[in-house]
């Protein structure tokens, strides 16, 4: 459920972004690439996160 609320934000602030550089720079906005940033975050965030479980560092964050 947690990678399902990554993943919508991550689009929705990708796509944000996206439009606001592009409308600054005066070029197409292009939802694709905008949408294919959301999902590279979302798997970059996923692989931080099995990252994270296998050096421990979740169960020392857990003891205080």
């Amino acid at each position: 459920m947690r990678y399902l609320v990554t993943l919508i934000w991550a689009i929705v602030l990708s796509n944000t972004a996206v439009f606001i550089i592009s409308a600054v720079d005066g070029v197409e906005f292009n939802a694709m690439l905008a949408t294919g940033f959301g999902v590279a975050i979302t798997i970059f965030v996923a692989l931080l996160d099995v990252l994270n479980k296998d050096m421990g560092i979740s169960d020392v964050a857990q003891e205080k």
